[in-house]
């Protein structure tokens, strides 16, 4: 749609999506069972970072806490979160050379739920049963990369048909593993958050969570900034990229590190919430073309503002209960996924 478009108008674009992911940040604040205005919400997050009184405070310690302890920081790790699984989906279409891949092609989403699950049933484990679920989510999803890696990658010179075949079985290798520690664990109640978490929730966010996500996302995007050339040549096709100049193998590594570090991290804080890496990207990729310098921007701040607004659905369409976000992008994605198979001849940028 803009992929001919002039540079102001794709600067246009790009200033309304930031727009909008400001009002999606103070809207999804506001939002809840404690609906809170919009000018108080501003007051009490300016005193909090200035640490300083620059607004006298009218509003109460309950609504103090509510915007930052409870709803501030699960508003920065959501649209960390959407951010990194576009920009993860992104790196995994450019490796892969599919449109259809996204970030949890190599199994990871897997691995992070068996360490997550062990880390919430599997209490009396030594050392990996007292983690706390985030840490073994991280872990677990780490040594699913690792796996991924050793056995498909051939020292970085294995086709990426062999990696994800490889993913395909270790990610039902620790499927089936997560699924018989949840069928011999007793406690119904530990059973009914892993299985929460496993589709995708925003619940347990904390200010510990923030700083991992936007030090993930900052890494990924300088790689991706840094490689932006390298992944419109890969696209091509690896001869005509090698033709190019590019070091094929080497840009392989990069892209398979960093989208496995990115959606380890990102999946260890909210759980598996599929299709936004899928999704995102091809939205992005339609507006903006396939070169990536045009479309990294519109892919971040929208995968950003889907997140927020996910999370926020999640929250008050079924309220006071909460739905798992991952039903939420589930419903919204997978119809686009089927409008995308059904056109014959996709392609990158077509």
């Amino acid at each position: 749609m803009l992929k001919n478009a002039k540079h102001s108008t794709r600067i246009a674009l790009i200033g309304g999506l930031l727009l909008f992911l400001v009002f999606s940040i103070v809207m999804a604040i506001n939002i809840g069972a404690v609906n809170i205005n919009p000018k108080i919400i501003f007051s009490i997050i300016a005193n909090h970072l200035t640490r300083k009184t620059v607004f006298e405070a009218a509003w109460s310690s309950a609504q103090d806490s509510i915007v930052w302890t409870l709803r501030f920081p699960k508003v920065i790790v959501a649209g960390c979160v959407g951010a990194g699984l576009s920009l993860a989906g992104i790196f995994m279409q450019a490796l892969t050379k599919n449109p259809l891949a996204d970030p949890y092609i190599l199994g990871i989403s897997s691995g992070a739920s068996t360490g997550a699950v062990i880390s919430l049933l599997m209490g009396t484990l030594p050392l990996i049963g007292k983690l706390p679920l985030s840490v073994g989510a991280f872990f677990g999803a780490l040594l699913t990369s690792v796996l991924v890696f050793v056995i498909g990658g051939n020292g970085g010179k294995g086709s990426t048909t062999r990696l994800v075949l490889v993913g395909m079985a270790i990610s039902s290798l620790f499927s089936a593993m997560t699924s018989l520690i949840i069928f011999i664990t007793p406690d119904s109640k530990k059973v009914t958050s892993a299985m929460f978490w496993m589709t995708g929730s925003f619940a347990g966010v904390a200010w510990s969570d923030v700083l991992p996500a936007i030090v993930a996302l900052v890494i990924g995007i300088a790689v991706a900034v840094m490689i932006r050339t390298e992944m419109d040549a890969l696209l091509m096709g690896e001869d005509l990229a090698k033709n190019y100049g590019v070091n094929v193998v080497m840009i392989k590594i990069v892209l398979i590190i960093t989208s496995t570090l990115l959606t380890a991290v990102m999946v260890s804080m909210s759980g598996i919430i599929g299709f936004v890496g899928l999704v995102v990207p091809h939205v992005a990729r339609q507006l903006m073309g396939a070169a990536h310098k045009k479309m990294l921007p519109v892919a971040l701040l929208g995968g950003a503002s889907f997140m927020i607004w996910a999370d926020v659905i999640a929250r008050v369409c079924v309220a006071p209960e909460e739905l798992p976000v991952g039903v939420v992008t589930a419903l919204a994605g997978a119809p686009f996924f089927l409008m995308m198979l059904r056109r014959s001849r996709y392609d990158f940028g077509k």
